[in-house]
């Protein structure tokens, strides 16, 4: 018996050591970490005391009743609302049971039943070029999941970041970043440089919320208090609202960041290129001259500036702009292409494909640096060369009617007539509205003789676009050629009056011309 009972035990330790020893399912698939973050995942609006939106942001549960969101989100509101993402159901925000504004962190407490919390990893154990997910609301759009790589850790006055690959956009600021066992490594927080422009992105290392969730205490509820709200949170309201097309409220926030920050570098160039979106270039432009006074260095502000020129028509002060920003980071794609298209305004169609040809070694799936060369090439008149372009663009962009159209266009050129036809039929079929698709096929259509199918197309441009003087003397020619001459006396007529009126000098031309010929 006690040889049996010594046998046992053997074999009692040894099924424990292969139990302990048995290799264990550590990582989840892609899959299942998006649907387990989504799950805890949530939109987060602010308000203030009258129920205007401030800002919006992404949250996560740490804890069934506790959400972890960035400290910038929550700051200055009265009032907020958390919504699970894909769900209905808005949880009111009771309160703020912990913060800490050095590391951007808020912990708010809710009332909500049945949710499953994420659970916390160990940022410490984080290694540059592990791969990273990210959850959050990018610009409003509830439940975007991307991924990346964790490229560095930084440590800026002694808070330390990880910067990553995954992409964070105003509205996923205060999501959970994952790692591949499903476990939170950090808090997402994006750090503009500038908009338009690249976005650095960094999480907050999982080890600060864990110490903020040792802090957690009775809720107290918001409060809104406007003179504790700062320049950075003012930023990150304006950048909110300008991803969403507010760009009045964009600029109202970027104004209040100034104010509180009178050399805020970002501030004025975000506040001029929403004034640029609006329309108002030389307030743009005053915005990125401060901006750029404020840091000599800011290649973007140059970039930016330039395009409120160009939009002003000032092309030469514009190309200026681009050349600073090349002096200033020659390996720039968007400033030769830029300069290329200021020099296309110009007429310097060679200078602008040696523009073109930079960006495109530089970024060589840049499918409107092709579009543009190819235009280029097809005013010098090198067709082939631009149908070259314009099938790169194709390959790289296979839905974008334009690029058809402007293939047919150097098709007809070449007299390559039935194959225009059918570039300017994906067109339309691509972007039923497209009214110079069907002008387009309308005179190809004529020069094939086939007038009754070109007024056909005419017919359709008039009703897509009634006061286009074009359509109506295409059509009066094709009825000439038909010999429908008091019809084509009558589009004839009505392109004049609608030339005059637009003041199509060139238009008024041909149709006053035809007239004459039909009135002999």
């Amino acid at each position: 018996m006690k040889y049996r009972y010594k046998l046992s035990t053997i074999v009692f330790l040894l099924l424990i050591v292969t139990i302990s020893t048995a290799p264990t399912q550590t990582t989840l698939t892609a899959e299942d970490i998006a649907e387990k973050a989504l799950a805890a995942t949530v939109y987060l609006e602010m308000k203030d005391n009258s129920g205007n939106t401030l800002g919006i942001g992404s949250g996560f549960f740490v804890k069934p009743n506790l959400i972890v969101t960035n400290y910038h989100v929550i700051e200055g509101a009265a009032k907020g609302t958390a919504k699970l993402v894909g769900k209905y159901t808005r949880y009111n925000i009771e309160g703020v049971t912990a913060s800490d504004k050095t590391n951007d962190l808020a912990l708010l407490k809710v009332s909500a039943y049945g949710i499953k919390p994420l659970s916390l990893g160990n940022s410490y154990e984080v290694k540059i070029g592990s791969t990273a997910y990210v959850a959050g609301n990018p610009k409003g759009f509830e439940g975007t999941f991307s991924d990346g790589m964790i490229s560095s850790r930084r440590d800026k006055y002694t808070r330390e970041r990880l910067q990553m690959t995954a992409p964070i956009s105003p509205g996923s600021s205060g999501g959970p970043v994952l790692n591949k066992k499903g476990e939170v490594i950090g808090v997402s927080v994006a750090i503009h440089r500038a908009l338009d422009a690249q976005n650095l992105n960094f999480a907050i290392p999982s080890k600060y919320l864990k110490k903020l969730l040792t802090q957690t205490k009775i809720a107290k509820p918001l409060l809104q208090r406007e003179d504790i709200i700062s320049a950075n949170t003012r930023l990150q309201w304006g950048n909110v609202k300008y991803n969403l097309g507010d760009y009045v409220g964009a600029i109202t926030d970027y104004t209040m960041a100034i104010r509180l920050k009178s050399d805020y570098v970002g501030a004025y160039y975000n506040r001029g290129n929403a004034k640029a979106y609006l329309e108002q270039y030389f307030g743009a432009i005053a915005d990125f001259d401060i901006a750029i006074r404020l840091n000599p260095d800011f290649t973007d502000a140059y970039i930016s500036r330039g395009m409120a020129k160009g939009k002003l028509g000032q092309y030469f002060a514009a190309i200026s702009d681009y050349d600073i920003a090349i002096r200033l980071k020659p390996d720039y794609a968007g400033a030769y292409y830029n300069r290329g298209n200021a020099k296309i305004n110009l007429e310097q169609y060679s200078a602008a494909i040696a523009d073109y040809n930079i960006a495109i070694r530089l970024e060589p799936n840049d499918a409107d640096a092709y579009m543009n060369r190819g235009n280029a090439k097809h005013e010098l008149g090198q067709y082939f060369a631009a149908i070259s372009d314009f099938d790169i663009v194709i390959r790289l962009k296979p839905d974008d009617a334009l690029v058809y159209y402007n293939r047919g266009l150097a098709k007809d050129k070449l007299e390559q007539y039935f194959a225009a036809i059918s570039d300017y039929d994906i067109a339309i079929r691509l972007n039923p509205d497209f009214t110079h698709a069907y002008i387009r096929r309308g005179v190809t259509k004529a020069y094939l003789e086939q007038y009754f199918g070109a007024i056909a197309d005419y017919d359709i441009a008039i009703r897509l676009k009634p006061d286009y003087a074009g359509a109506y003397y295409n059509r009066g020619l094709a009825k000439y050629f038909l010999r429908r001459t008091l019809e084509a006396k009558r589009d004839t007529r009505t392109a004049i009056q609608l030339a005059i009126k637009a003041g199509d000098v060139t238009t008024k031309t041909h149709a006053e011309e035809l007239l004459r010929i039909l009135n002999k």
